[in-house]
């Protein structure tokens, strides 16, 4: 894109390295942080309460990008989302002791809402969120030997 066309729309990209540490300072490190503390909890029913909170947590927020571009930051934001989510999941259901998985990925691709004035961006940003959530999912299929998938 023409410097000042860019200039102009206020394109600019956001690498993940610095999207990462916006998203870790904004609130990946505290819920990392309370997923460890969770996890060190000496109390199997405890912690497993603990763990269904936070997965609860997890799944509520709501994310919306104002001038979101292609994309990018709602991609990554989500990916960093769904692979905490992963982990938690792993802890609350041990493997092959889960006959249905849709029943517990609980983050959404919906959640996440972004703003942009061209059209054409907009429409890359759906498909790379659809992407992500499907990658994502693919993850998920394959640490729990179950076949996940979800129509956008």
């Amino acid at each position: 894109m023409d410097k000042v066309k860019r200039r102009d729309l206020g394109a600019h990209y956001t690498s993940e390295t610095n999207i990462l540490k916006v998203t870790h300072l904004l609130f990946m490190e505290d819920l990392r942080a309370e997923f460890i503390e969770i996890k060190s909890r000496s109390q199997k029913n405890v912690r497993l309460q603990a763990l269904n909170q936070s997965h609860q947590k997890l799944a509520s927020f709501t994310f919306l990008i104002p001038g979101c571009g292609c994309g990018n930051f709602l991609v990554v934001a989500y990916r960093e989302l769904r692979l905490l989510e992963l982990e938690v999941i792993e802890l609350i259901f041990p493997q092959n002791q889960l006959l249905d998985i849709s029943t517990v990925v609980r983050c959404n691709a919906s959640n996440f809402y972004g703003i942009e004035v061209e059209e054409f961006p907009a429409q890359i940003a759906k498909v790379a969120m659809w992407l992500v959530d499907h990658q994502m999912n693919c993850l998920v299929s394959e640490h729990f030997g179950r076949h996940f998938a979800r129509i956008p």
